[in-house]
């Protein structure tokens, strides 16, 4: 503010003043000053001196001493002093003026609300910066929460565009004292990662988090690697950069607090929960062990029939049913996956083994069913009308045609084998004509 408005803005009051002498009473002002410079343009000037604490203005003829009590409400960059100023009745050159409003040269209240507001938010250290690191990481910058990311691949570009610092040394990584460390590696490189991480340069409190497929894997990784004042939080959000790229309203997400300390470490816990609560997660508390024996029966199975079907090349056709389509977008689902994931979901679950296993089961019982039925004479009878053949009944044919089945399908298998054993017989033999050459 120049020397001329300061002038202008005194000459007002004294004007004001001077009408309401002659009476008690009370009068409203506003004054408009610039936010963040109000005090020291007023303070410079020759006819007017403030002082925002103890509030002393002079101007050329009239006020002497004014006590102030002042708020600020910013406008823009403006601060509006709001006042209410008290006149005697009887005339006199010093007047005591109290504000309703405490002004100040900067907003309380709005700093009071960045404190509690940046007490609800976590710094949260990224290992693991692949395409699920910058999936969570976008959600949790929008939720005002500080992200660091590291990776042995260099995202330097990407988290640049995303406001992420980016490290590709994890000492320096470590030495920004996240509060939360989350792991977004692939399963199969979860172990070697956690390792190589110098987790001595961390607070003694810091929380590690995972966000694996398999559960009782990192767990027991956790609890054996790190150190016994971390906490520990297993969590599988259960949807991917496709299913939840719109919304997380009703996704499951799964979460064991495995060792978590009390007080302001089960507070820092549950703000990491609420990042995906807060989003309208379908939030389920359950152990680990428990988790891997519902995921073996569901998504490894999931995977495999998606990648079995995915080798039949399915193509889409004219008469597509609805049945088809969900096998078609089983195939595209489970194709944008890699192989490592999958191999990770056998590898690291226990009972996904049982599981495939019960699915050969399921899938010869399947074939002994169709063939069991195959057979010429039931052939014939359901289209050449030729009736029951040396007076059998149904049942008997059936049963004859499972046991003749049985029997072709042990002679093919043999067919098969003798094969196999004649090729392999003709490639030695044409093995030992090339070295003799």
């Amino acid at each position: 503010m120049d020397r001329n408005c300061c002038e202008a803005i005194a000459n007002t009051l004294q004007r004001k003043l001077s009408l309401m002498a002659r009476a008690q009473g009370t009068w409203h002002g506003i004054c408009f000053l610039p936010g963040g410079s109000a005090s020291n343009s007023l303070a410079h000037s020759s006819s007017t001196a403030v002082t925002m604490c103890g509030m002393t203005c002079c101007t050329k003829n009239t006020l002497q001493q004014l006590s102030w009590k002042l708020s600020s409400q910013i406008l823009c960059q403006d601060v509006v002093l709001h006042t209410k100023i008290r006149v005697p009745r009887k005339r006199s050159s010093s007047l005591e003026v109290a504000a309703i409003d405490a002004a100040q040269s900067f907003d309380y209240e709005s700093l009071r609300m960045e404190e509690l507001q940046s007490g609800n938010k976590l710094k949260i250290g990224i290992v693991g910066f692949g395409n699920f690191g910058q999936f969570l990481a976008q959600r949790m910058i929008s939720q005002g929460h500080k992200v660091l990311a590291y990776s042995r691949t260099d995202y330097k570009d990407v988290a640049h565009t995303m406001g992420v610092p980016f490290f590709s040394d994890a000492d320096d990584f470590c030495e920004e004292h996240p509060e939360v460390v989350l792991l977004c590696t692939s399963i199969l490189s979860t172990e070697d990662v956690l390792k190589l991480l110098p987790v001595q340069r961390l607070k003694r409190n810091t929380l590690f988090v995972d966000v694996l497929s398999v559960k009782e894997f990192p767990k027991k990784l956790f609890l054996q690697v790190l150190p016994q004042e971390f906490d520990v939080l297993c969590t599988h959000p259960m949807f991917g950069p496709e299913s939840g790229k719109s919304s997380w309203v009703g996704l499951p997400f799964v979460y064991d607090k495995v060792r978590i300390g009390g007080g302001s470490r089960l507070e820092r816990c549950d703000k990491f929960l609420n990042i995906f609560g807060s989003e309208g997660c379908r939030m389920v508390e359950m152990s680990c062990a428990e988790h891997d024996r519902y995921a073996a029966g569901s998504q490894f199975i999931t995977h495999t029939v998606g990648r079995v079907l995915g080798k039949l090349a399915l193509e889409s056709t004219p008469i597509n049913t609805k049945g088809y389509e969900t096998l078609l977008g089983l195939v595209e689902n489970t194709k944008g996956d890699s192989f490592e994931l999958y191999y990770g979901l056998f590898m690291y679950n226990q009972r996904a083994t049982e599981e495939l296993e019960r699915l050969e089961l399921a899938f010869d019982s399947i074939k002994k069913q169709l063939f069991g039925r195959l057979h010429d004479v039931l052939r014939q009878q359901l289209f050449e009308g030729v009736g029951m053949k040396d007076g059998k009944s149904l049942p008997n044919i059936v049963e004859d045609a499972a046991h003749k089945s049985t029997d072709f399908a042990k002679a093919a298998s043999n067919v098969v084998a003798h094969s196999k054993a004649t090729t392999n017989r003709s490639s030695k033999r044409s093995g030992d004509d090339n070295g003799s050459s």
